[in-house]
């Protein structure tokens, strides 16, 4: 009997493009047998001498084989001569669920798209042309803090909605911004995930996002956190929020903090040390400043909103929810710290009330802040930090601290998302800083 032998329908096309000692290889058919055989001559073709990083965009490329995951671990091994990473991105359903099996989205970053890819090379780069430094050694009370200069350029923060109509309970379905994933590298207010802005704005709750991943307490009376990481931006899916500050520009630091003693060092701690920092290094420092974390909890005292802060929930007085007579039933507080010895992520702004702030008006730093009255109210500062818990996982010595954060956030265990109080305590951290020249209060 003879068959006729059935054409290759589906021809697999690379398309190679190089960003700075980066090779992009942008795959647009099925990594199949012969697929993943025209992939491999075209990453043994095109990876010159040049070239430390490899990127793989699997946007257009729907199936996945094993012949193909060969191919990644070929390049992974080429790259390491280099002290290089192989990465993936825009990675669809199937080929995910294959990675996931076999465990190999622990092995390779994986990315919502080509920039934010890019912009951990960025990173990794800026801190490997600072590694020669001697770092400098930060005091800081119960410990030790070493920072290092990693990136220039201006950074800002980027503020939407009203935080003045959050405390007064006034958010209509007007005031509900949308907020695509792509642009929510590290921010921090009030969010939730729904259908559209008017069911969203019944379930507004505190919200912290943590390069690309969303993590919010909803206001929903079960109290329960809920967090989504997308493994691709298909835009369908958005952030409602009544307020958000996010963080637009570089890290300038990276900090690596160690406490002497086991009841850790305070966020007010760190922050009153980055201050102190800051005022002595930059003669420019504006007097604000945004920060990242990840390290192990010495103890986390936090709070979280019980209602959405809608028009149909507000005072009957006018007042505020945080107001003597409001904040019992709007608050909800955790005095006694906990989650000890817990993995925690944080973002977060800092004040520092003894630098000059003249550059900034009462509304834009209002926009920033409020005073909470459970909170340890400090003389030198007001800060603002959200963070989330993951069971104990040690923290390697990464170069760059979004890796890091989006690998917890994939494969950690999560345990809570909260409102930080100051004095929340961690026993060590990788931290980035990043100090903000201006701020965009849209309103």
């Amino acid at each position: 009997m003879q068959f006729d032998r059935i054409p290759r329908i589906e021809i697999m096309e690379i398309k190679a493009e190089l960003s700075d000692d980066t090779l992009i290889l942008i795959l647009s058919g099925r990594l199949d047998g012969q697929g993943s055989e025209e992939l491999k001559q075209a990453l043994i073709r095109n990876l010159t001498d040049r070239i430390r990083h490899v990127l793989f965009d699997l946007k257009d490329s729907p199936y996945l084989s094993s012949n193909g995951i060969r191919v990644f671990l070929l390049a992974r091994k080429m790259v390491q001569e280099r002290s290089g990473t192989v990465m993936l991105c825009c990675v669809p359903e199937f080929p995910m669920n294959i990675l996931s099996m076999a465990g190999l989205n622990r092995v390779f970053p994986i990315y919502q798209d080509q920039r934010e890819a890019l912009s951990s090379v960025c990173m990794i780069h800026e801190e490997s042309s600072s590694s020669a430094s001697i770092p400098e050694l930060c005091e800081v009370a119960g410990g030790k803090m070493e920072i290092r200069r990693i990136g220039e350029g201006t950074a800002a923060l980027r503020i939407s909605g009203s935080l003045t109509r959050v405390l007064h309970a006034g958010i209509r379905v007007e005031d509900i911004s949308r907020i695509r994933f792509s642009n929510c590298e590290y921010s921090l207010g009030l969010g939730a995930l729904a259908e559209n802005p008017e069911q969203a704005r019944h379930l507004l709750g505190e919200m912290i996002t943590l390069h690309g991943s969303i993590v919010w307490l909803p206001t929903d009376g079960m109290y329960i956190p809920d967090f989504f990481t997308p493994v691709r931006n298909s835009g369908n899916v958005e952030i409602y929020s009544g307020f958000a500050a996010a963080l637009q520009g570089p890290f300038h630091e990276y900090a690596d903090l160690k406490a002497d003693q086991p009841g850790g060092i305070s966020l007010s701690g760190i922050y009153q040390a980055i201050f102190r920092h800051a005022r002595e290094k930059y003669p420019d420092y504006s007097g604000i400043v945004a920060m990242t974390l990840i390290g192990r909890s010495s103890g986390v005292r936090s709070s979280g909103i019980r209602h959405s802060p809608i028009v149909e929930n507000a005072p009957i007085d006018g007042g505020s929810i945080m107001d003597p007579a409001h904040v019992k039933d709007w608050i909800e507080v955790t005095d006694t710290p906990g989650y000890v010895g817990e993995t925690i992520v944080a973002f977060g702004v800092g004040i520092d009330l003894m630098q000059d702030l003249s550059r900034f008006t009462r509304e834009q730093l209002t926009s920033l802040y409020y005073i909470h009255p459970s909170n340890r109210v400090s003389q030198e500062m007001f800060l603002h930090n959200h963070g989330v818990i993951f069971k104990y996982a040690p923290v390697p010595q990464v170069k760059e601290i979004g890796r890091e954060i989006r690998r917890l956030i994939i494969t950690g265990e999560f345990l809570d998302m909260r409102h930080l109080m100051d004095d929340t305590k961690v026993k060590n951290a990788r931290i980035a800083v990043s100090y903000i020249s201006g701020i965009d209060a849209t309103g």
